[in-house]
């Protein structure tokens, strides 16, 4: 239990440790505002007094508070203790204002700093790492736990000002009657510790609940990926299925955790209310009853334990969120421990040639996917890479945009290691379109430009102008102003493949990867790509990955990959005319136009 209580606060400090000063105002700020509320009900005790007609020196309290007002020169009048009481509750008012505002502010400010802080390391994060995780888990950790998580320390703050509260109107209680007072505080000790099975239970309750939370949204974002698919199979009903039982297992975990939760709001208040009658059988009787004093204890003792019950509920709350902040934190470490490292100062140059010298590299699986890997592009060439499904081509793509580093072996431009080169710097000058086109719902000029406001509106017609697309834009209802829909939904497979070009001939690269990109094109499509390409040789260096025979054929050299090795590599006319060669076979055995 220790422990856990030791891991607890490790966990706080570690999420909240930058807020210790805030937290610390406001533990000030709750103080004086309890104190200041607890002065203002002892002030009640003297005004009941002279209702009654009695003497305020019969009653110690009472006595002590026209001390107090005679060292101010205040009379002790009605008129004057009940002014004084008014600006009391006044001034309480005020502070616990601020002290709410100010802990609603540190909350809202936590939760944008963990947001901003979270994405920033997603976005850093390394390759591998990203491909294994899960759709929609980065979401929900960024919008439901770290808001989940901002609760928390609204509650702690909301705790430290309640039990601050709670001290001072102990203190004027204990003035008033010590006995009273203390049964008090320790009837409130044990119903807290009475309870505290109950909290292990919650947590216990709520860690099960996260990790349904993270499966759904999972379900969720992925299926409105695959909406069309799922339409096209008419499978929507299994899928609708699948995510009720999903949403039934959300209600009965939610309806366990509260349960549980409720549990000690309902019975704290009938609690009370046995305390105070029997406060009040003990105190009738006695000789030295007062009744002024007793409604004052009375009240105080019903605020202490609304108090113990703001506490109670706020500890539910916060130990029902315990494991959604243990998840953003973990998170957040671990989004750290996997960061690409970009350490390099090394400038990009590419003059002369890139070149794959003995390049082995597998997946983490034992299994290598390339084995001594040799082979040399010239800058201003324009190279197809060929090869049955899985031998590895796409993982040369991997490679060269530094998503994934080699096993064995290096990767040479210009002699020079490319994991010396700055990575910023290399993926600026590396261009990068893949089969899988992705458009934002935005305008034509916003995907061309995309979150570089440096492109200007003069380079992005004249890249789409490279790219074949900007007759088409010209056609187009508000032309580069025009919204694409959802990823790109409003444009053709072609249409959206050659504004994906332009957006990287828009940064001007000198290497030029395309990965499948005109595999599901049609033929008009694939011709003003190839045209596109033509323009680019001598100037930029083009990889092209591709099944379909034509995309290939107007290639400077072509490389077939089989086995994770290169097996053969010619100008297109030689390989064409080797009947051994894999382009040979493939062109007359396969319909003359696929190659796979």
């Amino acid at each position: 239990m220790v422990k856990k209580v030791i891991a607890t606060i490790k966990l706080f400090h570690q999420a909240f440790g930058r807020y210790q000063l805030q937290i610390i105002f406001m533990t000030l700020l709750g103080l004086v505002g309890g104190l200041v509320g607890g002065i203002g009900i002892g002030v009640i005790v003297p005004i009941f007094s002279l209702i009654t007609d009695q003497k305020l020196s019969n009653d110690p309290f009472s006595a002590q508070i026209v001390q107090v007002l005679a060292f101010f020169n205040i009379p002790s009048t009605l008129e004057a203790l009940l002014l004084i009481v008014l600006g009391l509750f006044l001034f309480k008012a005020v502070i616990l204002y601020f002290a709410n505002y100010l802990n609603a502010k540190v909350s809202i400010d936590y939760e944008n700093r963990e947001r901003t802080e979270i994405f920033r390391r997603f976005a850093k994060a390394d390759w591998p790492y990203l491909s294994e995780q899960k759709i929609g888990y980065a979401s929900t950790t960024l919008m439901s736990e770290v808001y989940t998580s901002a609760n928390i320390l609204s509650g702690i703050s909301n705790i430290i000002i309640v039990i601050t509260s709670f001290i001072a109107y102990a203190f004027v209680a204990f003035k008033l009657s010590a006995t009273i007072t203390l049964t008090t505080l320790v009837v409130g000790i044990l119903i807290f510790f009475g309870f505290k099975p109950l909290f292990y239970k919650i947590r216990k309750l709520s860690e099960s609940y996260s990790d349904l939370v993270r499966e759904v949204t999972h379900h969720i974002n992925q299926h409105e990926i695959g909406t069309k698919i799922a339409k096209a199979l008419s499978v929507e009903e299994n899928v609708i299925q699948k995510a009720s039982r999903y949403f039934d297992q959300l209600r009965e975990g939610r309806n366990r955790v509260m349960l549980y939760s409720l549990l000690p709001n309902s019975f704290i208040e009938p609690l009370g209310l046995v305390l105070i009658s029997a406060i009040f059988l003990f105190s009738y009787s006695r000789p030295s009853f007062n009744l002024a004093s007793f409604v004052a204890i009375v009240y105080l003792v019903q605020k202490m334990f609304v108090f113990l019950q703001s506490t109670q509920a706020r500890l539910n709350t916060i130990n029902e969120s315990l494991p959604y902040l243990s998840r953003v934190t973990d998170y957040k470490k671990t989004l750290a421990e996997h960061s690409e490292q970009n350490l390099s100062l090394t400038p990009f140059t590419f003059k002369h040639d890139l070149k794959f010298k003995n390049v082995t590299f597998g997946y983490g699986t034992g299994e290598e996917v390339f084995l001594k890997a040799n082979f040399v592009l010239k800058k201003g060439g324009v190279f197809g890479l060929i090869g049955p499904s899985g031998s590895g081509k796409t993982t040369i793509v991997d490679l060269l945009l530094r998503l994934f580093l080699p096993k064995e072996g290096e990767i040479l431009i210009d002699g020079v290691n490319i994991q010396k080169v700055n990575l910023h710097n290399w993926r600026k000058n590396v261009g990068y379109v893949s089969q899988d086109v992705f458009l934002l719902n935005d305008t034509v000029e916003n995907n061309i430009r995309f979150y570089d406001d440096k492109i200007t509106n003069q380079e992005i017609v004249q890249a789409a102008k490279i790219a074949r697309i900007y007759d088409f834009v010209q056609e187009l209802p508000d032309k580069f102003s025009t919204l694409v829909g959802e990823r790109g939904l409003k444009l053709s497979v072609g249409q959206r493949q050659r504004i994906a070009l332009a957006r990287v001939l828009a940064r001007k690269p000198e290497l030029l990867i395309l990965d499948e990109a005109t595999s599901a094109l049609d033929n008009e499509s694939e011709v003003l790509i190839q045209k596109a390409i033509e323009g680019l040789k001598g100037s930029v260096t083009v990889i092209i990955i591709a099944h379909r025979l034509s995309t290939v054929m107007n290639s400077d050299e072509i490389f077939t990959i089989a086995d994770g090795c290169i097996v053969e590599h010619g100008s297109p006319e030689e390989l064409i005319k080797n009947k051994d060669s894999y382009l040979y076979k493939t062109y007359h055995i396969r319909d003359h136009g696929t190659l796979s």
